[in-house]
């Protein structure tokens, strides 16, 4: 009898971002992505991040983390991961370069080793578990899918994928290897859930180029295009539009400008001699002659495209006859952020380019179409839809169904999926899961949970501060209790009858409580919400504080 394999799900299995997978066979674990995603709630945290406690733990025992490409979703957990996991990282090139330099940035030394499609490699000298590496088309350069191989069988995780029959770079998906592997035999397809929801079939890349240059016709004044700093095919693309009309390019944020330094050096990315300009020379040439490459496509507060459309840029201003063209789709859950930058960028006299035709943006994740054809070549025995949040893995599991496929899967964060002898379960709440909220700059910091939870409670209901100060000797009230309120809606009318809950509160407390200032603070916190609870009202956060004189 083979050993059982297991998958679990630490990140990206009901959610978009925060993908994170490992694969477990007789003793040894291969991390598949460790990324991040940015909060949808104002909770002063930059970054959420999967808790990797549990792979911690057991850090004798991973061999091996398998990126499948460079996205922050898929990557931009690995500091915290390799802060205590010294284990060699597998990534193709372009996604390597990209870990290199936030890891360098960390201060945090890594074995880091380029794959190629074709490559193959264990995790870990003595393990049952590997990974071949596939080519793949996605957004980012080089991205891959992975044939991990182990001893319950082949199973396929496409990565984020889309079935481009027209790359930019002419780097077409492996079909030819997947539809192979199907014919051996695949134990287990772990598939991209992210259009799931979407019918047909996503738009080329290359599509875009018309919409682009149709975005540029008949422009007076500078064209700021905001894009994905990632998608280098596309800044290939926009380049390419801005030359036509003889415009020299110049780069905004800071994301912006290393991305496309980066892609230039590595020969992903080219232009003439003469394109491109630095900021000066932009406020120097007449507005017709500029294009802008600027990041901050979701509307990010402190984003170089937010602080334009702001006016608090310290490099560049927008305004009246300038064209600000968005080629990006809008993340679910930053409609109202982005929403408010255009506003801005409508005062400031700009004309915006979105959502038109020719499209300005085309997905980097297969639809339904797409996603049926892998199926089709994969001829799995068993369905596990990936990356994406539940209603999209239900409805891939549906596209699975259509398709034949008998065994499906559906899984979330904290669940692992069984392949033994006897065939593939999923198991609910077999690892421990949880969210780090954490400042871009420091994630090995990270802010506590708690502390989250009172960041919510004081954006909901505000902050009641109650303070009381007592005989040291005696616990008798000396003054008091005052409170004072930060946020809490009607809270002048409310003081009497608060002030008289807490003063019953403290006559009710004993002679030893009364001498403990954690006892009376206590007491306090209760009484006041009490109060509101009783009213009808939103309880706020309660800081109770005690003052022995």
């Amino acid at each position: 009898m083979a050993p059982p394999v297991r998958v679990a799900a630490l990140g990206g299995l009901g959610e978009i971002g925060m993908n994170c997978l490992a694969v477990e066979c007789d003793g040894r674990i291969a991390v598949v992505d460790c990324g991040l995603l940015f909060p949808d709630e104002p909770v002063g945290a930059d970054v959420v991040v999967p808790d990797l406690a549990w792979l911690r733990e057991r850090a004798p025992r991973v061999g091996a983390v398998f990126l499948t490409h460079g996205h922050e979703d898929h990557i931009g957990a690995l500091p915290l991961l390799l802060r205590d996991l010294k284990v060699p990282v597998y990534a193709p090139r372009f996604a390597l370069e990209l870990v290199r330099r936030r890891l360098g940035e960390a201060g945090i030394e890594a074995d880091l080793r380029e794959v190629r499609p074709g490559d193959v490699r264990r995790a870990g000298e003595d393990s049952p578990l590997s990974a071949e590496f596939l080519a793949v088309t996605h957004s980012i350069p080089d991205a891959c899918g992975l044939a991990l191989g182990t001893p319950q069988g082949t199973l396929l995780h496409s990565g984020d994928f889309k079935i481009d029959e027209a790359p930019v770079d002419g780097r077409a998906m492996d079909l030819d290897r997947i539809e192979a592997l199907g014919r051996g035999g695949v134990r287990l397809l772990l598939s991209d859930s992210t259009n799931a929801d979407k019918a047909g079939r996503s738009l080329s890349e290359s599509a875009v180029g018309a919409g682009l240059e149709a975005a540029f016709e008949g422009a007076r004044g500078r064209v700021f295009v905001a894009c994905f700093a990632s998608n280098v095919h596309r800044l290939q693309q926009i380049s390419g539009a801005a030359r036509g009309f003889g415009r020299r390019v110049a780069l905004l944020g800071r994301s912006m400008e290393e991305n496309v330094r980066l892609s230039l050096a590595l020969g992903y990315l080219s232009f003439p001699p003469w394109q491109l300009c630095s900021l000066a020379d932009v406020r120097a040439a007449p507005p017709a002659e500029s294009c802008v490459l600027v990041s901050g496509t979701q509307g990010e507060p402190r984003s170089a495209l937010a602080r334009l459309a702001r006016g608090e840029h310290p490099e560049l201003a927008v305004g009246p006859g300038d064209r600000v063209v968005f080629s990006a789709r809008l993340i679910p859950g930053n409609e109202r952020a982005l929403h408010r930058v255009m506003n801005d960028l409508a005062r400031a006299g700009a004309e915006l380019f979105h959502d038109r035709e020719p499209p300005l943006h085309a997905s980097g994740h297969a639809q339904e179409e797409e996603q049926r054809r892998l199926i089709r070549l994969a001829r799995p025995a068993a369905f596990l839809p990936i990356h994406g949040e539940y209603r999209q893995l239900a409805r891939h599991a549906a596209h699975a169904a259509a398709e034949g496929v008998a065994a499906r899967l559906l899984a979330v964060d904290g669940d692992a999926v069984e392949l033994d002898d006897g065939g593939a379960r999923v198991l609910r709440g077999a690892v421990p899961v949880g969210r780090v909220y954490a400042d871009r700059d420091s994630l090995g910091q990270g802010i506590a949970e708690v502390v989250v939870r009172d960041r919510r409670l004081l954006a909901e209901a505000g902050l009641v501060l109650c303070v009381l100060a007592v005989d040291r000797g005696t616990g008798a009230v000396v003054r008091g209790p005052e409170l004072f309120a930060v946020g809490v809606a009607g809270f002048e009318g409310a003081v009497p009858g608060v002030r008289a809950e807490a003063l019953a509160a403290l006559a009710a407390m004993t002679g030893p409580a009364r001498g403990d200032p954690a006892e009376v603070e206590e007491a306090l916190r209760a009484a006041v919400r009490r109060w509101f609870r009783r009213e009808g009202l939103r309880r706020p956060s309660v800081l109770p504080v005690v003052l022995e004189l």
